[in-house]
């Protein structure tokens, strides 16, 4: 062979050398290829450290104005002149349209006449009531004074008998000693000294001696007497319980509370039908820039609302309640029929959404509303531009919501759930908004709620979760991973406060892949 190629010319052997090379190299790339070593996967690692955690709350709200203002028309009153169209925008001072009250008139008399009815009858009812109060409390009065005086005489007719059974003398005549004996029991029982006197003077009528007899007639007189007027008295006393309880059901202030009731709605209905006559009269003018988003009225016709109220208060539940009192029905009667039903009615007949007052509306969850106070700060975004707001309002109720905002979905991995739940609606006030604020529309929502300092520190894409429980892998000094069970706590946009699992100084890899597994060496990313 080697004399063989000696034998080529030059030209030859340096092409069979060329060759020979090449094929060397193929043979060798191939060999390569096949049996070089997979490179390892490059991942970002992060180094445990403290830091602080800024934490917010993100979602959108809806813009509303925080001022609408509903212009209120009497229904059939007569629109003579409307100036603006939904869309419109206005200025305060800008006169909305006109009407024509005259036809109103006569009603609002009946308004002011059964408010006149109302207050005279709550009046009569207090000043019965006053009387009744006035009556009961002189008849207790009596009645005490009464009372005392049948127990006085009681006492004293008791007394006399008393003294007459004990009247019997050892000698068929009383001694002048015995009988001033008698005198002092007298005395003692509760006899006045006129009674005593009456005694004694028809015991000096009798001839001859004072005898047992004598006494007991005397005695027996001036009880009767006593007897006659405990009877008159006793005959006062049931007069006197008798107005006492008349006076008591006078006095119960029931009567009086129900027509104060419908005396003080009857003068909310007047002087809200007269304060809407007199917007109608003036005519309906802007109080504020704002722009026109409904128009119920038609120029040269009379106003009939789309959903109308009455403007009188409805006491069918307050004549259900007295129908068994003929006079108070009958009051109550007479005060309703005061009202008729022609023009007792309303409706908006013009809403202007003030345009200088924007707030942002949103609802939010049980794990993020002691989060939220008002007062706070926040970033509102629309259309590309900031704008400076403020919580000014928080619901402390809740109704329904299926919203998901970026916290809500974070706080899964804190035990949040991301389910549809209730929520209580918070609102925003928009500082300085301009064009990009359009009511109506969505608006990006971020408030900064609480800031912790000097806590651990964990970068949220290096957290994976499975079955609700939240891993990172840690890389060791040979760049080995093992995968580790964590706790986290309260978190920002981008880092969760690491409570447990891993220790400062430590390293995890930056958003691993699903194919990942405990052992696995990787490349650090320079």
């Amino acid at each position: 062979m080697i004399k063989k190629f000696k034998n080529m010319t030059r030209a030859r052997q340096i092409g069979t050398i060329i060759v020979t090379i090449v094929i060397l190299v193929l043979i060798g790339y191939v060999l390569y290829t096949n049996f070089k070593p997979e490179p390892l996967p490059e991942y970002n690692v992060t180094e445990i450290k403290l830091g602080d955690i800024q934490s917010t709350y993100e979602t959108t709200g809806t813009v509303v104005s925080d001022n609408t203002e509903a212009y209120t028309a009497i229904t059939g009153v007569k629109v003579t002149a409307v100036n603006v169209k939904v869309g419109d925008s206005v200025k305060a001072g800008d006169v909305l349209a006109q009407f024509d009250v005259s036809t109103l008139n006569s009603q609002l008399k009946e308004y002011k006449t059964a408010y006149d009815k109302a207050l005279k009858a709550y009046n009569d009812s207090v000043s019965a009531t006053n009387t009744a109060k006035q009556n009961k409390a002189n008849a207790a009065a009596q009645m005490n004074t009464v009372n005392a005086e049948i127990d006085r005489l009681e006492k004293e007719i008791k007394a006399a008998e008393d003294a007459k059974s004990q009247t019997t003398p050892d000698a068929p005549e009383y001694s002048q000693e015995q009988l001033d004996a008698l005198i002092q029991k007298l005395k003692d029982s509760g006899f006045s000294k006129e009674e005593i006197d009456k005694i004694i003077e028809s015991l000096k009528n009798s001839s001859g001696g004072i005898t047992k007899e004598d006494i007991e007639s005397a005695i027996a007189n001036a009880t009767a007497t006593k007897k006659l007027e405990l009877a008159q008295k006793q005959s006062q006393k049931q007069m006197l319980e008798a107005q006492i309880s008349l006076y008591e059901a006078q006095s119960d202030e029931t009567a009086s509370s129900i027509y104060k009731n419908v005396m003080e709605q009857k003068k909310a209905d007047y002087e809200s039908y007269k304060a809407l006559v007199d917007s109608m009269k003036n005519g309906w003018v802007a109080s504020s820039d704002g722009l026109v988003t409904e128009v119920n009225l038609v120029a040269g016709q009379a106003f009939t609302p789309k959903a109308s109220k009455s403007t009188t208060t409805d006491l069918s539940s307050i004549m259900k309640y007295v129908s068994g009192n003929n006079d108070m029905t009958s009051v109550l009667s007479d005060i309703i029929g005061s009202v008729t039903d022609s023009n007792a009615s309303s409706g908006t007949g013009i809403t202007l959404e003030n345009t200088n007052e924007f707030v942002a509306e949103f609802s939010v969850g049980k794990y993020d509303i002691l989060s939220i106070k008002v007062g706070q700060k926040v970033k509102v975004s629309s259309l590309g531009s900031d704008y400076e707001g403020e919580v000014i309002y928080v619901s402390a109720t809740a109704s329904e919501s299926s919203s998901l905002d970026i916290s809500t979905i974070a706080s899964t991995f804190t035990g949040g759930s991301s389910s549809l739940s209730n929520g209580a609606l918070v609102r925003v006030k928009i500082k300085n908004p301009d064009e990009k604020i359009i009511i109506g529309f969505d608006v990006d929502i971020k408030i900064d709620t609480e800031k912790i300092e000097n806590v651990m520190v964990l970068p949220i894409d290096a957290v994976v979760t499975e079955d609700s429980t939240n891993f990172v892998y840690v890389v060791d000094e040979n760049n080995k991973v093992s995968k580790r069970e964590i706790t986290v706590g309260r978190f920002s946009d981008d880092n969760y406060e690491l409570l447990t699992g891993v220790e400062q100084g430590e390293r995890v890899v930056d958003n691993p892949k699903t194919s990942m597994a405990e052992g696995d060496k990787i490349a650090i990313k320079k």
